[in-house]
């Protein structure tokens, strides 16, 4: 390397999501073969002396075509490719073992193409993930406009969220049907639009759940909070079961009745060994109501 030669350059990081300083750990010079036209390829390799992300660049210097800069240096035309090509100031979500596998498949595939400038496929691509989505909640209908409309019906989404995910199907029929190539704009609007609807359907409750008081739907979740609850009780104990579980009881969001018989028919098939069932009688010394008991082994 020449001693005038720098020894790291200002380059876009993707995962620092600006442009840094990168440390040239290669650099390779490639002229163009033709004595009548001045062009050079420059190809680096570079690490960010941030984060420490490898990535690579290409240069394509075009000596024939020059002007002067606004301080009257005289330049030429450099244009330059990254590789892996960035989104220009978008943070990937942080989808990897969260979102399920078809969704997260065609959710990276379609982001690809618009790192490589596919706008055709993007559209596209983007319309797929929501009949991805469709699909992993079991929503039916006879097309896509029939399936968005059944995810507003049953309150997965708002009126606005479904009016959104329209305009994301139009555009992505237009592209199927007549080959109608979206904007570069446009598409990074209906981006914002399917990211916010996997973070709302899949990656709000993964952050959600350790630190916050969300509903329990599923029983997997409730015998969780509930082997956590009675380890507070001795053996012995036989309460109902809104005892055991003292202020979480509201997470169940009157839906209790429901997980009792599942934890009655879980204790009687030997799957959950922490609890025994109890006497159904009056709990409390000023209530006339009868409650399933369970005692504490």
């Amino acid at each position: 390397m020449a001693a005038t030669e720098k020894t790291s350059i200002k380059h876009y990081c993707n995962r620092c999501q600006l442009a840094t300083n990168h440390l040239i750990l290669l650099r390779k010079v490639v002229p163009l073969d033709d004595p009548e036209y001045k062009l050079d390829w420059k190809y680096f390799m570079l690490q960010c002396l941030g984060c420490e992300e490898i990535s690579f660049r290409i240069e394509t210097h075009d000596y024939e075509t020059t002007y002067f800069d606004e301080d009257d240096f005289l330049i030429n035309d450099i244009t330059v490719k990254i590789y892996p090509p960035p989104l220009l100031n978008h943070k990937p979500l942080d989808e990897q073992h969260v979102l399920p596998k078809q969704i997260r498949v065609v959710y990276r595939e379609t982001i690809e193409a618009l790192k490589a400038n596919c706008f055709l496929l993007a559209g596209v691509g983007f319309r797929a993930v929501i009949e991805a989505v469709c699909i992993d909640k079991s929503i039916t209908g006879r097309n896509l406009e029939t399936k968005i409309n059944n995810l507003s019906k049953n309150r997965f989404i708002t009126e606005k969220e479904a009016e959104r995910l329209h305009a994301v199907r139009f555009m992505g029929n237009d592209g199927v049907h007549d080959m109608a190539v979206p904007a570069e704009k446009a598409l990074f609007v209906v981006l914002e639009i399917i990211e916010h609807l996997l973070k709302n359907f899949y990656l709000i409750d993964v952050h959600a759940k350790p630190v916050l008081d969300t509903f329990i739907t599923d029983f997997e979740d409730f015998e969780d909070i509930l082997l956590k609850k009675i380890k507070n009780f001795k053996q012995g104990d036989d309460f109902p079961l809104a005892k055991y579980l003292e202020k979480d009881v509201r997470r169940l969001n009157g839906q209790i009745l429901r997980f009792e018989t599942e934890l009655i028919e879980s204790i009687k098939k030997g799957e959950f060994s922490k609890l025994s069932i109890g006497d159904i009688k009056i709990f409390g010394t000023n209530s006339t109501e009868n409650f399933q008991h369970f005692i504490k082994k």
